[in-house]
């Protein structure tokens, strides 16, 4: 029995084409008694409908389906106040979108382990009175539309609630041990973000961040200038002052050279 340490019940439907996927999943289910099954649906049109007469709390959904994708439903239904956590075989195109969504997905075979994560993390988002989870579909959506990656929106789930930020917006982000400080490029507010910073990391070193010390990541496109030392300092657009460290200096100056053809 896995144990989510929950005080409320999550009434969920599991969509997914394959009747072994679903078996897997069911069976996985039965661990969990923070999980009540109240449905499934084999494709999108099942979901819909059962989606509609049932309400649930919480969506295990297959990104791969014939005729719609998981994708394609979550566009069809207008009220999504459910959680969702989406399930698929591949390493797909969509999995960046996601991630910037603060949604969750598992690899198939699903693991139990990582399912009852992923569970906690639904729960933990519940307990802020702020969260609404259509806006976080919302914002997966609209990322997923983008033509230009560039123009994706980071969720920042804080305690005072959700931002969805525009990446190009972001200048800097600093580490304060297992918390993200982000600063912007309009002065407003930093936002403090229950993250590490190695977790952003991983979202955003390809769309022109560079972790230039252990306690620091910028934005390359808001270098002033590089002054050269032992690992050297960036001056930020906004006057801030960051140390590169000697680690991270050879590192630094690739990326720059890659974003900006200088160095």
């Amino acid at each position: 029995m896995y144990q989510v340490m929950a005080q409320t019940v999550l009434r969920t439907i599991i969509v997914e084409d394959e009747l072994g996927g679903r078996n897997a999943l069911k069976a996985i289910l039965k661990n969990f008694e923070e999980i009540t099954l109240i449905g499934e649906a084999s494709n999108a049109i099942e979901a819909k409908e059962l989606i509609s007469e049932l309400k649930p709390d919480l969506l295990l959904l297959d990104i791969e389906m014939p005729f719609k994708n998981g994708f394609d439903l979550l566009s069809d239904i207008p009220d999504r106040t459910f959680d969702v956590i989406f399930t698929t075989a591949y390493n797909s195109y969509a999995i960046k979108a996601i991630k910037f969504s603060a949604i969750d997905y598992l690899l198939k075979p699903v693991d139990p382990e990582e399912l009852a994560d992923a569970i906690a993390r639904v729960f933990e988002k519940k307990k802020h009175n702020s969260y609404q989870p259509q806006l976080q579909i919302e914002n997966l959506l609209d990322n997923l539309k983008s033509i230009n990656k560039q123009n994706f929106k980071l969720s920042l789930p804080t305690s005072e609630g959700t931002l969805f930020i525009p990446i190009e917006d972001i200048v800097r982000c600093e580490s304060d041990a297992n918390y993200t400080r982000f600063f912007f490029k309009d002065g407003t507010k930093p936002v403090v973000v229950s993250k590490t910073l190695k977790e952003f990391e991983e979202l955003l070193n390809d769309y022109g961040f560079c972790r230039v010390h252990n306690s620091h990541m910028i934005n390359l496109k808001f270098i002033r200038r590089y002054i050269r030392g032992e690992g050297g300092i960036v001056v930020m657009l906004d006057g801030t002052e960051v140390e590169v460290s000697r680690r991270k200096k050879e590192i630094f100056q690739k990326a720059l050279e890659k974003e900006t053809g200088f160095i």
